[in-house]
């Protein structure tokens, strides 16, 4: 009876909690904040800025993702710190659109707080893993003074403090190492998931933020539903129903615990800022094609629709390169193949550019199909 009740309470342990995915909803405001500024700036000016932000935060959803996998938020000192954290995704986000322009300062102190709730957490997980958090938390929170500093300056000076504190983020764990942590691959992966379906919805917020209240006529619902092709196949794409989940976590437990960290940090982090980010490009994009889908569309709108799923399409070969989770080349080959549909919908109309980046995910889903049901065959 003992073994049966340690067993439950172990599976129980590895479960995405509800507060976890509500924390998610809290990210994804900032996300869907993100494709807001990029749909009204389209330029390179914007795209920097919302590639830095993005950067900022992805990074620490990721810090707080590690810590709930470390430390399961059933506790109420816990919980309440997350809530807190939360709160300090929430004026960062009220911050975003114009964190360049005036509201830097908040938006450094609302990171500030993002950062010093994590470290707080981590200050109640064991001692090995809160030692290890005190050697990365000074880069933390002097990327946080860098924002706060970046506030109260102009460009090119701001662009370079933002540059600093990114890099800081990046080279923090080679300097401090991976010991420390004992990764949990059944909620990381469970987690992350979560995420994508989320970040995955921004796209039919986007349809309706894009109509602007109009009526529903035949051709703003034929092209939702072209439209809606796209975020559907790039979901069964990441998901393929629950296979790739379970091959990602048997990657991720075969390793031990350095390289499994290392692994998890280079899947889960990296190889998802290029699908992350092309989401928010897309459901930037969708906002301008949905208006006027058979109208000729601007080259920035354009390029950010086929840039959104080349981006995508390129980090889900990267991703499933590093878990050697299912093949590569066909992705790899639709990525660059979805640039072609950039005339198509500069020179002829919007909704032809939906439909032929459409059918080309729909054509690498397929061939992807085939490899594995062969490979499969061929094991037998």
């Amino acid at each position: 009876m003992r073994t049966d009740e340690s067993s439950s309470q172990s599976r129980s342990e590895t479960r995405v909690t509800t507060l976890e995915l509500f924390f998610d909803l809290a990210f994804v405001f900032n996300f869907t904040q993100l494709a807001q500024v990029l749909s009204h700036d389209m330029t390179l000016r914007g795209l920097l800025q919302v590639l830095l932000i993005f950067w900022m935060l992805w990074w620490m959803y990721g810090g707080y993702a590690w810590l709930t996998n470390h430390l399961p938020p059933h506790k109420k000192r816990h919980r309440l710190l997350l809530l807190l954290g939360m709160a300090s995704f929430l004026i960062v986000g009220l911050a975003t659109p114009h964190a360049f322009s005036g509201d830097g300062v908040a938006f450094g102190i609302g990171y500030l707080m993002i950062v010093t709730v994590h470290a707080a957490l981590f200050a109640f997980s064991g001692p090995s893993a809160a030692r290890n958090m005190m050697h990365i938390a000074p880069f933390h929170t002097l990327g946080a003074l860098l924002i706060i500093q970046a506030g109260s300056l102009d460009a090119p000076m701001t662009y370079v403090c933002w540059s600093a504190a990114l890099l800081l983020e990046v080279i923090a764990p080679f300097i401090t190492g991976f010991s420390g942590f004992e990764l949990k691959p059944g909620h990381f992966v469970e987690r992350h998931g979560l995420l994508m379906i989320i970040a995955l919805g921004e796209s039919f917020l986007a349809l309706g933020v894009g109509t602007e209240g109009g009526q529903a006529g035949f051709s703003v619902v034929i092209t939702a539903i072209l439209i809606f092709v796209i975020p559907a196949c790039l979901w069964w794409a990441y998901f393929d129903e629950s296979e790739k989940a379970r091959r990602a976590e048997r990657a991720l437990e075969r390793q031990d615990a350095v390289r499994r960290s290392r692994m998890a940090l280079a899947a889960f982090f990296y190889a998802h800022v290029p699908m992350l980010f092309g989401l928010i490009l897309i459901a930037a994009a969708i906002k301008k094609t949905i208006a006027h889908p058979y109208d000729e569309l601007a080259t920035a709108p354009s390029l950010a629709l086929a840039g959104g799923v080349t981006f995508y399409l390129a980090g889900l070969a990267w991703f499933h390169g590093i878990l050697r989770i299912g093949p590569r080349r066909f992705h790899l080959v639709a990525a660059v193949m979805a640039t072609a549909a950039i005339p198509v919908g500069h020179c002829a109309a919007a909704v032809g550019e939906v439909a032929v980046l459409g059918l080309l995910i729909i054509g690498a889903l397929l061939i992807e199909h085939r490899w594995t049901r062969r490979t499969e065959h061929t094991c037998r």
